[in-house]
């Protein structure tokens, strides 16, 4: 909790006297999810809204956002003690930096003053409120300085920007000639100190101060904001300005409302691991900060955020189907649904029509890729004519079946048929679009005219197929059956059960290295093999499409050191001619590929490399940019890459979606009044308390507890709707229950695992085992630049009923194991 400190005077305040340019002190909400530790001047952190961001580092400075506009970079603060002329740099005197969902808080010490910067970004208002809570012995001038911008996102420009100081507001003024948008930044106890030239930016900042004298009578913060927008007026904007500090406390509370709303109203996970919890709950809020409005083209999902510095990309906010597509699984599983739809219901107005919203250049020309979904859109979108004058838009293949894959998860888990009613002819269009690219009539996808797959760059691109596309294309047939029979599209669902009889088989053929022993990348148009060990297979692992034996064979191959590093898993074997650690396409390490390959890990058994894989990808929640995922490191050291962006949305599914679906192996149907467990714990966690699960108009919370020979869920809730629960836990070594007891009653074992139990809040299902030996999971405690060192286990079976086998790898020297039932 932070508090105002000692009373301090304003000087400003005398010449208006009797109204208050501070706005009253007010305690910071307690919040279990505070993360705190001194500050590193140089590592990057963001604060997001719907409607306007900042993004900086540490040690203070930051560049604002309110989209799709870039107003100012490099604010930052600076001070003056008493007569000094020599500015105290913010950036060489932070200490702290504690952060919560609703706000960041900057502590600044000096040996005469302490200065506490509380940044706040309201949630659906254009602007940032920063308030300093301010102590000083002496007499203190704080400087506010900024570099003007004023250029919408990338590849959008203008120009004829101005600026100019207002008294009225004390801020200075942002526009260009045209007003299409106008921003403010300043204080109401601010005066100006440079005075540009008006009509033109110039290369030093603008800077402004605000003097405090010790002995001020009340206990205020001292308030800066930045606020303005698109196609604004300028009384418009003022009022904005002065809402924003005059009503800052009830912003700061609307915000930790909205959190802890969108904490209890989802899905809530309580393990053994604390790390794991805490990670969970601001993977929710980081995937949450990817919903923006954009004022002329709605509110959707963005990739993620990152610095622009001096240019006008702000990491990867822009919007992106395949990102929404794939966040939406992570989305999906703890139960935040009305976002998923929002996200989904904007991308289908991108969908590529006739002549729409590309132009044809000949109107006889016949029309071009219909039903195709669209790769990303930049925010500046009608600043620019993005479609016809920029080539990216429409040129991936693989967004157009994750649609397919999307929609079907988020129909099947939120039960929401009346979307998909009304988006099945966007649907119909898609799967006719994936159709339209199989030109070989084997019935997978290829690349050949649809566009790029996993990779955008190097020697692998030209490949004809890679088994990254034709899993999710496969995956989207599959989905599709399922759509077409609750719309009731009795021909739909047909066809695509003969598109998939024609499709898996040869999705198995066309990958299987029966030499090597796992999948391959790909295959050239002429059917020949890519036999590069790569994690890519692991989308069609994660879904079930390749053979069960053959998966565990790949499992297992890539397990081992080779993909796997103590911080992730590379996109390349290291032992492969085209391995680069820092290439981001062939060796690089990418939390985004790991969610895939990690989650078919705990599906096929292997929990513990499993474990070890998410525990190294959690770890990046708190190693960087504190609460958010880098996009990319490298393949030989735990280290971001320079090219990479600080806050990547899909880098937080890398985590969020092997933990719900891998290790506590949650999948709900709403569409059947259906829940599956299929727990992967370490032996040692002896209760998991899973609330909040949404289950259509019901909501339900599972109690799972364990034990050395027992695994039992409970579900309770005041919900007394009953529905068919598939528990199936998946214990290492385990031949199977021995028992199964339902309310006190036994149930057949070879029915049970497989069977659909009807049961509804209040009813215990325990399943019984034979005691076994068992290992826990190693911590991995890696730190930052650190290299691959870890033991890595590639497989752990009961060979007999005396012999258990481990199979692991290593560097030279010991490592020690901690057994459960060693006697055993």
């Amino acid at each position: 909790m932070i508090k105002a400190c000692l009373p301090t005077t304003l000087f400003l305040l005398l010449s208006t006297p009797g109204y208050s340019q501070t706005v009253p002190s007010f305690p910071l909400h307690p919040n279990d999810l505070e993360l705190t530790r001194l500050a590193q001047p140089f590592q990057y952190f963001d604060k997001i809204g719907k409607r306007a961001g900042i993004m900086g580092y540490e040690g203070g400075t930051f560049e604002a956002w309110v989209w799709p506009w870039k107003p100012l970079r490099n604010f930052e603060l600076s001070f003056l003690l008493g007569t000094s002329t020599q500015p105290i740099l913010a950036k060489d005197i932070v200490r702290t930096i504690s952060v919560t969902p609703e706000a960041t808080v900057l502590t600044y010490t000096y040996e005469s003053f302490t200065v506490k910067e509380i940044i706040v970004v309201p949630r659906d208002e254009p602007g940032v409120i920063l308030l300093l809570d301010v102590y000083s012995t002496t007499l203190l001038t704080i400087v506010a300085g900024f570099l003007p911008v004023m250029q919408p996102m990338w590849p959008a420009g203008i120009g004829g920007q101005y600026s100019y100081w207002d008294d009225d507001v004390h801020a200075y003024i942002i526009s260009e000639g045209q007003w299409r948008a106008l921003f403010l930044c300043g204080s109401p106890l601010a005066q100006q100190m440079a005075a540009p030239p008006a009509h033109m930016f110039a290369d030093n900042p603008l800077q402004f101060k605000i003097d405090v004298k010790p002995g001020d009578t009340a206990s205020k913060f001292v308030p800066i904001v930045i606020a303005g927008g698109s196609k604004t007026k300028m009384d418009s904007v003022k009022a904005t300005f002065n809402r924003l500090w005059r009503n800052a406390e009830s912003y700061y509370n609307e915000n930790h409302n909205y959190y802890r709303n969108l904490r209890n109203s989802t899905m809530q996970v309580i393990t053994a691991n604390k790390e794991f919890n805490l990670a969970y709950e601001w993977g929710k809020v980081a995937l949450d900060n990817l919903m923006i409005t954009n004022p002329t083209l709605g509110t959707g999902m963005v990739a993620g955020f990152g610095l622009s510095g001096g240019g006008a990309r702000p990491g990867f906010a822009w919007f992106f189907g395949g990102d929404a597509f794939i966040n939406s699984l992570a989305m999906n599983g703890y139960g935040d649904y009305a976002k998923v739809r929002d996200a989904l219901a904007f991308t289908q107005k991108w969908q590529r029509q006739e002549n729409f919203p590309i132009r044809k250049k000949n109107p006889n020309d016949p029309p071009k890729d219909v039903g195709k979904m669209a790769h990303e859109l930049s925010q500046s979108d009608g600043l620019c004519d993005w479609w016809n004058d920029y080539h990216y838009g429409y040129n991936h293949a693989d967004t157009t079946p994750w649609y397919l894959v999307a929609m079907g998860d988020y129909v099947r888990a939120s039960g929401d048929v009346e979307f998909l009613r009304k988006s099945w002819t966007s649907v119909k269009q898609a799967y006719e679009w994936c159709l339209s690219k199989d030109s070989d009539g084997d019935g997978l996808m290829d690349l050949k005219g649809a566009g790029l797959g996993a990779l955008e760059f190097g020697k692998l691109v030209g490949i004809y197929a890679d088994v990254y596309t034709c899993g999710v294309w496969v995956q989207g047939i599959k989905e599709m059956i399922r759509m077409a029979e609750l719309v009731g599209d009795t021909q739909m669902k047909k066809q695509a059960e003969e598109q998939l009889k024609k499709a898996q088989p040869v999705l198995e053929k066309k990958f299987w290295l029966d030499k090597q022993g796992f999948y391959s990348y790909g295959a050239t148009e002429k059917g020949e093999q890519v036999a590069e060990k790569t994690p890519w297979s692991g989308v069609a692992m994660m879904f079930g499409l390749f053979d069960t034996l053959r998966t565990r064979t790949s499992i297992e191959a890539f397990n081992g050191a080779d993909l796997c590093t103590d911080w992730g898993v590379r996109t390349l074997a290291r032992s492969s001619t085209l391995f680069e650690p820092t290439n981001y396409n062939y060796g690089a390490t990418w939390p985004f590929i790991s969610s895939f390959f990690n989650t078919a890990q705990f599906k096929y058994g292997y929990s513990l490399a499993g474990y070890g894989v998410l525990q190294s990808v959690i770890r990046h929640a708190f190693d960087n940019a504190l609460g958010v995922v880098p996009e990319v490191f490298s393949g030989e050291l735990n280290q971001k890459l320079g090219e990479a962006y600080h806050h990547q949305g899909f880098s937080t599914t890398g985590y969020m979606l092997p933990f719900v679906r891998g290790l506590i192996g949650l999948e709900t149907d709403a569409t059947t009044n259906r829940v599956t467990l299929s727990p992967s714990f370490p032996p040692d966690w002896k209760l998991v308390d899973v609330k909040n699960v949404r289950l259509g108009e019901g909501v339900f919370n599972f109690k799972i507890t364990q034990t050395d020979s027992s695994i039992s869920v409970q579900p309770y809730s005041s919900d007394t709707k009953r529905f068919s629960l598939v528990f199936e836990p998946r214990r290492v070594s385990d031949d199977g229950p021995k028992e199964v007891i339902l309310n006190g009653k036994s149930v057949a074992p070879s029915e049970a695992p497989r069977r659909e139990i009807l049961i509804e809040a209040g009813a215990e299902l325990r399943y019984i085992y034979a005691k076994r030996p068992s290992i826990l999971p190693q911590a991995n405690p890696i730190s930052p630049g650190a290299t691959n060192s870890s033991l890595k286990i590639i497989s752990f079976r009961k060979e007999s009923e005396s012999k258990l086998v481990l199979q692991v790898e290593g560097v030279r020297g010991t490592y020690s194991l901690k057994l459960v039932n060693p006697d055993l």
